[in-house]
């Protein structure tokens, strides 16, 4: 039995759309029949190459870690017919991270859509302890998966009256805006990119333009715009314009939040840091628990996931339009026909 799938064969290579062995069920896991696939920046990385050496991957494997499926060769905890959406980071399940809930901290840690063939095809196995019920559509689900969860664990503890700067204009950034704007918190997006800008003004968030000049970063244009320092700044880009004296947007005892892995540096005065109080925190994925949260969230309406939906056979001209950041949203891909 074979099913068709989007394959990772060499960086900087188009996926190859083909057809495949149908997917290995092993001990502890399911057979899902994918709905939808969320295209993350990861995967764009992962294709150009970006995090070659930093990352252990052995192609050909199919990528896409951002899944929704159907089970349809069930376990003990999902019957067949049942909804799922998948946390993509499997632990070992014994070290202390694992048995916290937090396996994408793990030191064996093996990622669907990485190190082991993902959501980029019809159906695929995943370990049954790493999924979610869910119900609705899946192209509006998918996201959630790992854009959502990110988001989720990138606002929490911000409070409402909390002022915060969102760096960035994609699709984490997108959902975190929406989140930190419904539990009340005083937001501000900047980004490049005046159709995703535009978007988020639409949706009540105010949004500072920060055009490519040679003698203006970031971190200036938006202390320029707003005159005022803020309780947390979240990096959704992580490259070194956005780095760049960043942590002096902080009022004291602010934080930095870096979610954005654009392989920019962080240089900062220890005593700006000391004299002022100030925390850096890395933001990876999110736990077990805020996979829980973002599900409750989505429910309650607390955001839109934006969806923009791609069938199987125009991935690569999804993984085009991420590049070119003409997708105002999250691209999905819908590898199923029926």
């Amino acid at each position: 039995m074979v099913m068709r799938a989007a394959v990772f064969h060499e960086e900087g290579k188009p996926l190859s759309l083909e057809e495949v062995p149908y997917p290995e069920r092993k001990e502890g896991e399911v057979i899902l029949k994918v709905r939808a696939a969320g295209l993350c920046h990861g995967d764009v990385h992962l294709v150009l190459g970006e995090w070659s050496g930093d990352l252990q991957i052995s192609p050909p494997v199919i990528l896409g870690h951002e899944i929704v499926g159907d089970v349809v060769e069930g376990g003990k905890k999902f019957k067949d017919g049942d909804r799922v959406i998948l946390y993509s980071s499997i632990g070992c399940g014994k070290c202390k991270y694992c048995l916290s809930g937090k396996p994408q901290f793990c030191e064996r840690v093996s990622v669907v859509g990485v190190q082991r063939n993902g959501g980029f095809a019809e159906y695929v196995s995943v370990p049954e302890d790493y999924l979610f019920k869910v119900d609705g559509d899946p192209i509006h689900l998918a996201p959630l998966a790992d854009a959502g969860i990110t988001a989720y664990s990138a606002v929490k503890g911000i409070k409402r009256g909390d002022s915060v700067a969102v760096i960035g204009t994609g699709a984490v950034a997108m959902i975190a805006s929406q989140m930190l704007k419904s539990n009340g918190a005083d937001v501000i997006m900047g980004g490049r990119n005046p159709s995703k800008l535009a978007k988020a003004e639409e949706m009540g968030i105010p949004t500072v333009m920060m055009k490519r000049k040679d003698n203006m970063n970031m971190s200036q244009t938006l202390f320029s715009y707003s005159q005022k320092k803020f309780d947390y700044v979240l990096d959704f880009v992580g490259s070194q314009s956005t780095l760049q004296d960043s942590m002096w947007l902080l009022s004291r005892e602010g934080e930095l939040r870096i979610v954005g892995e654009f392989g920019g540096y962080l240089n900062v005065p220890e005593q700006l840091i000391v004299l002022r109080g100030l925390k850096v925190k890395g933001v990876l994925y999110g736990s077990f628990e805020d996979m829980n949260g973002i599900i409750k969230s989505y429910q309650e309406g607390k955001f839109n996931t934006m969806p923009v939906p791609y069938k199987l056979e125009e991935i690569n001209d999804a993984i085009n339009d991420l590049i070119e950041d003409k997708i105002i949203g999250r691209a999905v891909i819908t590898p199923s026909s029926d």
